[in-house]
């Protein structure tokens, strides 16, 4: 297994998947301010960082290997090759209640970035519901899964649950936790091709209404992350206004380094989407401060006061990132097999 995840890293870029990839919401600038006359030292430089990758591969997926998170494990595998994707969507879809709604999954528990904290034992049936499908349809995107029969019933059941004004809720009402889950789930339900228009609407009256760009810039990263994919997959009048600070903030707080490499790369591979205008980042600089970001252990969010099972969504996200990001540098940078 570890060769796959090191295959990964190494593989020549496929030209026609990654001249944007899809999953970079930003312009992803790879030449960092290098010119020509450097030509050979940047291949180089960029030979020994996907090395640096793969192997920065392998200490995560070890890292997952040894948890005790079954579904991060899968992902991981699907990932890097050691299993089919289908084994992903055949656990996603044995999973799926009968009212086409989720059981809450590892995502929360794992340390995924932007959940407000829980209490998981206190929620009642319905939040339960949004929670577990909102995580099942992350991870799905995640692997590219979005289609079947199981997907129209996640969208079903979750529109089912909104409330009166809009809003998708979980846990104890208040502005931020409103935002956020109602930002990632119609954000979710935007990505995929069977939501209901009127769903949007109302999510996105609930989310303008709430916007300010101190939202984004001095609220937090939940609010940055839920308006982000939001405005990215949901047309509405006030998105390109909105993405322009989602965009400012999210390079802001990464320069700064308010915000980590993987909290700034999960936002960009929730979002789906070619670009946010206001943003830019060097594919080289993103995945060397990713890399710089992992622990002894292999696994990442090394300062987690959940220990190692709090880590686990994190390091996937950081693997998922690793993998991406080097699909997107230049052809010099390719390892000979």
């Amino acid at each position: 297994m570890l060769s796959s995840g090191r295959q990964a890293a190494r593989r020549r870029p496929d030209r026609r998947a990654t001249t944007v990839w899809r999953v970079a919401i930003v312009h992803l600038d790879t030449t960092g301010g290098r010119h020509a006359d450097g030509r050979a030292d940047e291949a180089a430089d960029l030979r020994a960082l996907r090395l640096r990758s793969a192997d920065a591969l392998e200490g995560a997926y070890r890292f997952l290997e040894g948890s005790s998170d079954g579904r991060a494990r899968l992902r991981s595998r699907v990932l890097c090759g050691a299993v089919p994707s289908s084994a992903l969507a055949e656990q996603l879809a044995g999973s799926q209640l009968a009212d086409g709604s989720f059981p809450i999954g590892t995502l929360v528990s794992g340390g995924g970035l932007g959940f407000p904290a829980l209490d998981l034992a206190g929620l009642d049936p319905d939040e339960r519901a949004i929670l577990g499908t909102l995580e099942a349809l992350l991870v799905a995107a995640d692997a590219s899964l979005f289609h079947g029969g199981w997907l129209e019933r996640a969208v079903r059941a979750l529109e089912a649950r909104q409330a009166v004004d809009g809003a998708f809720r979980v846990g104890r009402a208040g502005e931020p936790s409103d935002v956020f889950f109602t930002g990632m789930v119609a954000g979710m339900l935007g990505r995929t091709p069977v939501s209901k228009p009127d769903v949007l609407e109302r999510a996105g009256e609930f989310l303008v209404a709430h916007f300010s760009p101190d939202a984004v810039e001095h609220d937090g990263y939940a609010a940055l992350m839920a308006y982000s994919l939001f405005f990215t997959n949901v047309g509405h009048e006030r998105s390109d206004e909105s993405l322009q600070w989602c965009g400012r903030a999210l390079e802001k707080g990464f320069r700064s380094r308010r915000h980590d490499a993987v909290a700034t790369l999960r936002i960009l591979l929730s979002c789906d989407a070619q670009a946010m205008p206001g943003a830019k980042f060097d594919v080289v600089e993103l995945l060397d401060r990713l890399l710089v970001e992992q622990a002894g252990d292999g696994g990442f969010a090394e300062l987690s006061l959940a220990g190692p099972e709090g880590r686990t969504a994190q390091t996937f996200d950081a693997m998922l990132a690793i993998v991406r990001l080097c699909a997107s540098l230049p052809d010099g940078a390719s390892l000979p097999d």
